[in-house]
């Protein structure tokens, strides 16, 4: 059942209801009213009829009495002129001088009428009838004793004949009928769907009054009721067409809203209460419309800065390139007005610095803070993601430090990793620092922040997962570029002692034979190699002598600049460049290194455990562009000063001719 056919049947439930009770109500009043007034107008006639009997009665013997009063004993004037005194006023219809018993056509005297010939009922007497002759006439008598002892008798009456019935018809305004013994009755009127009572009279009458009938007034009820139920199913299916009409049009546009149509409006019909929730719906669309325009521009936007982000990742290992792109990614997703990664410092793991900055905040990004130290600090400390509102400087319990912004609201993601460890750094010897990233074994590798959200709301726990993501891919970013870089030092470097190989040598020399060439500014080269390193080996095995090539390398690099390079050319042999440096401060160098060397024994252990052996070297300097101006020359050149140093004795430094 729709919801229009509900509406329908409890508005007529509701309307028509009372009106069919009213209708049944009215009809069994009008009944009643209709009954009522039947009994009322039979009792009214029935009291009417004998009340006039009554009258007629009492003038009939009234009559009878004053014909005898005027009647003088042997003498009938008086009472003649009486009688027809009261025949003439139509009192009676006449006067019979005789005894009642002796009524007849020829028995005395008769005055007016002619005595009419039947039953006469005695008004004196009273008595019902029951007789078996037609009832002629009302009478009464009247008696008078003569003085010589007869009796004279006066009999007045009035004929009971049709005219008689039609005058207690009038006065009663009724039917009557005279049940008599007359074969057929004598009546007057024609009550035929009337009421008939019977009177208490002494006359048999039967009287009939009109019924009132309320058949029309039921027709016009029933009309009534039905032109009312006409209206109502009318007014009803108006009501509810008006009223569902608004909601079809709203289930209706809910449907095609649930398809995807957000065009869709509702038609405002007046302004009761379903047309302020078609105004609602007609808001609710719009801004869902302008809100999935802005979620379909956001998603625009963000699936170009994740195409950016990964043609980023793939096709550079520039670190900087690579978290710039990371951050503003991260902004447009997060809807931020600012943000910065910072990364551990490579020379002081409790420091952090800026590696990327999107946005202004009134000041500079924070180019450096201490882990603990401010806002930023404390939750790379902690090392666990937090946001929130930023409250007169103050943030859960932290101040902001006086480097970091004064953002309202703040989002921060630290990011860690592990690294590759190099404990040592000295000259000449590659390190983490040279690729500039960090040298922590594990820990905290950065931390990814991002300053107040567009329009002024606050950062949710959905952003910070959001920011999870980036800042793995952050972390993920920075570990393969230093793995990277990782992975190129060590192609370039010897794995026994830690400097660079052959193949960086040469790439070296040649860099700096340009260098030279270009700007004239010399560049010494020292050849190192080992005395009696063969002896070494022979005598106390091979492991013995890598121990000495690395302390070696060890002191070699301590002698050196931290722009000086030194490198293993194969072997015992060791080779170390000097940039910047002519021939007399490549001696000062040769003779540097000759005293490490000499200065203490070398400490190694084998399965007897530790000894101590005596090194020395040789040493020969060459000079670029003085010696040779290229990366071969300058090699062969050293190479025959060092043979010089060994031919001259060893454990001395010879220069190139």
């Amino acid at each position: 059942m729709s919801l229009r056919s509900r509406l329908t049947t409890a508005f007529l439930v509701v309307v028509l209801g009372p009106v069919l009770v009213g209708a049944v109500f009215v009809a069994a009043v009008m009944s009643h009213l209709a009954d009522s007034r039947g009994d009322a107008l039979a009792n009214s006639a029935v009291t009417m009829v004998d009340s006039t009997l009554g009258t007629i009665c009492e003038r009939i013997q009234a009559s009878a009495a004053a014909v005898a009063l005027n009647y003088r004993s042997g003498d009938e004037t008086d009472a003649v002129e009486m009688a027809q005194l009261l025949v003439d006023r139509a009192v009676v219809d006449g006067v019979v001088f005789s005894s009642l018993a002796s009524v007849g056509k020829d028995a005395g005297t008769d005055i007016g009428a002619e005595a009419p010939e039947g039953s006469w009922v005695d008004c004196g007497e009273a008595v019902a009838y029951a007789g078996s002759t037609p009832i002629v006439a009302l009478g009464a008598q009247a008696e008078v004793q003569n003085a010589d002892g007869s009796t004279a008798v006066f009999s007045a009456f009035r004929a009971v004949d049709r005219e008689f019935l039609g005058r207690l018809a009038r006065v009663a305004d009724a039917d009557i009928i005279l049940q008599d013994a007359r074969a057929a009755p004598l009546e007057v009127g024609s009550a035929e769907a009337g009421r008939w009572d019977f009177t208490d009279s002494f006359l048999p009458l039967s009287i009939g009054t009109v019924a009132t009938d309320v058949t029309p007034m039921y027709w016009t009820l029933a009309a009534m009721v039905t032109a009312s139920a006409v209206c109502a199913v009318g007014l009803a299916a108006w009501l509810a067409r008006s009223t569902t009409r608004p909601l079809a049009e709203l289930s209706a546009a809910a449907e095609r809203v649930s398809e995807g149509d957000l065009n869709v409006r509702v038609p405002v019909h007046g302004r009761d209460e379903v047309a302020q929730l078609a105004l609602a719906f007609n808001r609710m669309t719009a801004q869902t419309q302008a809100y999935v325009q802005a979620l379909t521009a956001s998603r625009d936007q963000m699936r170009g800065q994740l195409g950016r982000l990964g043609q980023t990742l793939t096709a550079t290992l520039d670190l900087d390139r690579i978290l710039e792109v990371i951050l503003d990614t991260a902004m447009v997703t997060a809807g931020a007005e600012a943000g910065v990664i910072m990364l551990v410092d490579v020379d002081d793991a409790d420091q952090l610095r800026e590696r990327a900055g999107e946005g202004f905040l009134g000041i500079d990004q924070p180019a450096s803070i201490r882990i603990g130290e401010g806002i930023i600090g404390a939750i790379a400390a902690g090392g666990v993601p937090a946001h929130g509102r930023i409250i007169d400087g103050r943030f859960h319990d932290r101040h902001r430090a006086d480097t970091e912004p004064n953002a309202h609201t703040i989002v921060a993601v630290p990011f860690s990793g592990r690294q590759p460890v190099d404990n040592e750094r000295s000259s000449g010897r590659p390190s983490e620092t040279e690729f500039g990233a960090p040298r922590t074994e594990a820990g905290v590798l950065g931390v990814l922040v991002l300053y107040n959200r567009i329009a002024g709301e606050d950062f949710e726990a959905g952003d910070v997962d959001t920011l999870k993501t980036f800042a793995g891919q952050a972390s993920v970013a920075v570990e393969n570029v230093l793995l990277h870089r990782h992975a190129e030092r060590l192609s370039l470097t010897d794995p026994l002692t830690g400097l660079w190989n052959y193949r960086f040598m040469q790439t070296s020399l040649r860099r700096e034979a340009e260098r030279s060439r270009r700007f004239q500014r010399p560049s010494a080269l020292l050849a190192i190699d080992l005395d009696r390193f063969k002896d070494v080996n022979d005598t106390y095995g091979h492991p013995i002598g890598d121990q000495v090539l690395a302390e070696l390398a060890r002191r070699i690099t301590g002698q050196i600049r931290e722009v000086d390079l030194a490198f293993r050319h194969g072997g015992e042999e060791f080779m170390v460049l000097l940039p910047e440096t002519d021939a007399n401060g490549a001696t000062a160098v040769a003779e540097r290194l000759g005293r490490a060397v000499n200065a203490r024994k070398f400490k190694v252990n084998d399965a007897s455990g530790g000894r101590e052996l005596g090194i020395t070297v040789s040493i020969g300097i060459a000079v670029l562009g003085e010696h040779a101006d290229t990366a071969t020359g300058v090699l062969a050149a050293a190479d025959e000063a060092l043979y010089a140093a060994k031919a001259a004795g060893r454990d001395t430094w010879r220069v190139a001719a």
